[in-house]
């Protein structure tokens, strides 16, 4: 069960709040088409998000970092030339998508990014969380 906005925010060095901030999603723009899904894997030292995105170039993606928030967005571009093909059924989405990921509590200067096989995963390292913060009285 993640932790209430109240601890999450109060209490920042827990490490359930490392996680679940990280996998707070913020949701899409208004102007999106598709929602990409995504997994996040906690690797060691770091996190992956791996967004699936069968049928989009790389250069069709841009990743952003916005203060604590991680951006990735793009557009799937449909190359059916809908006036000459005669749809029964149309399941497959284009348009632009938007996901966004609160980074807060991650080392934002260690994200990278790799596009391989329609799938993007992007790598960020954990932050170090001093446990205690005791001062030594002489």
């Amino acid at each position: 069960k993640p932790e209430s906005a109240f601890n999450s925010h109060f209490f920042p060095g827990s490490l359930n709040s490392v996680f679940n901030t990280f996998f707070e999603d913020a949701g899409v723009k208004s102007n999106v088409n598709f929602f990409p899904q995504a997994d996040i894997i906690e690797k060691g030292d770091k996190f992956e998000i791996r967004l699936a995105l069968p049928g989009i170039k790389k250069e069709d993606v841009k990743i952003a970092l916005e203060g604590d928030m991680l951006n990735i967005e793009g557009e799937r571009k449909s190359e059916i030339n809908e006036e000459k093909e005669k749809f029964v059924r149309r399941e497959f989405s284009y348009g632009k998508f938007s996901r966004s990921f609160n980074v807060s509590n991650l080392d934002k200067s260690s994200i990278e990014a790799a596009f391989e096989h329609g799938i993007l995963t992007v790598s960020i390292s954990k932050s170090k969380i001093e446990k205690n913060n005791i001062i030594e009285i002489k």
